[in-house]
């Protein structure tokens, strides 16, 4: 799989790429594009919403954080939540 592979990739994608791979390998994450540093996957948040301010940078917000946490009032809050779509989140160890 080349680097600009998997642009905009949905779950489903990612998990029909991973069925023909071996899977008692490790997974790593690539830093950039550039290959720039490498880190191992530390933990898959599921809860969180990511807000795009460019397209190659963005915000991320967890569903589980109240309104003051994210930064809204509480109706701000849970309108934001209706309104931006859900992703899953890879974190690197570093």
């Amino acid at each position: 799989m080349s680097a600009t592979e998997g642009i905009d990739m949905k779950v489903s994608e990612l998990i029909e790429r991973l069925k023909s791979m071996p899977q008692d390998v490790e997974v790593i994450l690539q830093k950039d594009a550039e290959g720039n540093g490498y880190s191992p996957l530390h933990a898959v948040d599921d809860e969180a919403i990511y807000k795009p301010q460019t397209t190659w940078y963005g915000e991320m917000y967890s569903t589980n954080w109240s309104a003051h946490d994210a930064g809204f009032a509480s109706d701000e809050w849970e309108e934001f939540k209706k309104q931006n779509q859900r992703c899953v989140v890879l974190a690197p160890v570093n």
